[in-house]
């Protein structure tokens, strides 16, 4: 013919062909793991953000926020390697990349839920309302307080 070298066979994506169970599985179980590890990490940090060793300290742990928004980041990343792992037909890696960033999802969402009742715990209780006339608060004896009756 010409000589010239023939181009690699395009990949046919209507094909039924999945992705080798091995190296399927092995990206699926490094994926997770890491993850994993990094979430870990995150919490553990935060955790011990509360812990003190000083008797005489009473720390308070961080805010959650900058936590979930890291939480957050590693289940948009579980999502975007579910999508490629989709495209390449790695069932067994798209199935845990799905159950990443459901349980991320429900991290975040407790997280929050956490944030959110321990802020109202630490809010005052507002002073009950007074509902009595009004008494003559200028401390004197002046026509302004015989209009309230004080």
């Amino acid at each position: 013919m010409s000589g010239l070298p023939s181009a690699p066979p395009a990949f046919d994506a209507s094909a039924d062909s999945r992705a080798d169970l091995g190296p399927d599985v092995a990206t699926a179980v490094g994926l997770f793991l890491l993850e994993g590890v990094f979430l870990f990490v995150v919490f553990a940090k935060w955790f011990l953000s509360g812990v003190s060793f000083d008797p005489a300290e009473d720390p308070e742990p961080d805010r959650l926020g900058g936590y979930l928004v890291v939480t957050g980041a590693v289940g948009l990343f579980a999502v975007l390697a579910g999508v490629a792992a989709g495209r390449m037909r790695a069932v067994v890696t798209l199935w845990t990349q799905v159950l990443m960033a459901i349980l991320v999802v429900v991290a975040v969402l407790g997280g929050l839920e956490y944030e959110e009742r321990e802020d109202r715990r630490s809010q005052p209780t507002p002073a009950p309302a007074w509902t009595g006339p009004a008494g003559c608060r200028s401390g004197g004896d002046s026509h302004e307080c015989a209009s309230t009756g004080g």
